[in-house]
């Protein structure tokens, strides 16, 4: 394996998105948007929500992952701004490696960097490999909402 290489998403990335997205969804369907329409507006509402959020990770110019950090999202369950995880997937070739956990670091140093002081995020609940992701890396699972989604958060500031 090459060196991981991670940098902002551009919208040229749009494409390698909708690919990488379809093949990490696989099996979690219900979890995901299935129509390519959906997923490129998708791809375009990160970009517009915290564009300097949002991560591509690449292996010899190729890109297999992305994580999208948006510090400008209100949680109605912490009552203030979070550094809210809305998406972070690999290419499941690529799962396994560590570039998740590279992904999420740089979401969570972003963040920080942001002075938010809670990460947050749902997980669907029967992605169990992805809700034992979150927990190695901090993360405390809370409430079930809409039948399927379990939130999750870390804190990331000391008061």
């Amino acid at each position: 394996m090459g060196k991981v290489k991670i940098r902002n998403v551009k919208l040229g990335d749009h494409e390698a998105f909708v690919s990488i997205y379809q093949n990490a969804y696989k099996g979690f369907e219900q979890y995901a948007y299935t129509k390519i329409k959906d997923i490129r507006w998708y791809f375009r509402w990160l970009m517009r929500r915290n564009s300097s959020g949002f991560f591509v990770a690449e292996v010899d110019d190729k890109r297999i992952g992305f994580v999208a950090c948006d510090v400008n999202w209100y949680s109605e369950y912490e009552g203030k701004q979070v550094a809210e995880i809305h998406e972070l997937f690999i290419a499941k070739k690529w799962q396994g490696k560590g570039i998740g956990s590279l992904l999420l670091k740089k979401a969570l140093e972003y963040g920080i960097s942001k002075q938010r002081d809670v990460a947050e995020l749902w997980v669907g609940v029967t992605n169990y490999k992805a809700i034992k992701f979150y927990k190695k890396h901090g993360f405390t699972a809370k409430e079930v909402a809409w039948g399927k989604w379990l939130r999750m958060t870390k804190k990331l500031l000391k008061n």
